[in-house]
């Protein structure tokens, strides 16, 4: 159900509206929410992974979170080579068709 006609103009056109109605939609969060972009996540990152590893409420935080009796090791981290590799072939797939 892809475009193969469509040009890159195009395809960025219809990311960015995607993008355009999740911002609308969510209310504006930051837009590490829902794009990823280093320099608006590199303040955050340290502290964010300091908060699930280290801190003295890492126990509590897992258990809020339902993963208290995770066997993964670490249980926490910022990204994964497995899951990376799982989803490898989807990405940069044209999702076009869900609009």
């Amino acid at each position: 159900m892809t475009n193969s006609a469509w040009t890159d103009s195009q395809k960025g056109d219809t990311c960015s509206s995607i993008m355009g109605y999740i911002m609308e939609v969510s209310g504006n969060p930051y837009p590490y929410d829902a794009r990823i972009f280093d320099y608006d996540w590199e303040p955050y990152e340290q502290p964010t992974t300091d908060y699930f590893t280290i801190s003295g409420q890492v126990q509590n935080i897992y258990k809020l979170i339902h993963v208290d009796d995770s066997t993964k090791t670490p249980v926490f981290e910022m990204g994964s080579g497995a899951v990376a590799e799982a989803f490898a072939g989807d990405q940069l797939l044209d999702y076009q068709w869900y609009i």
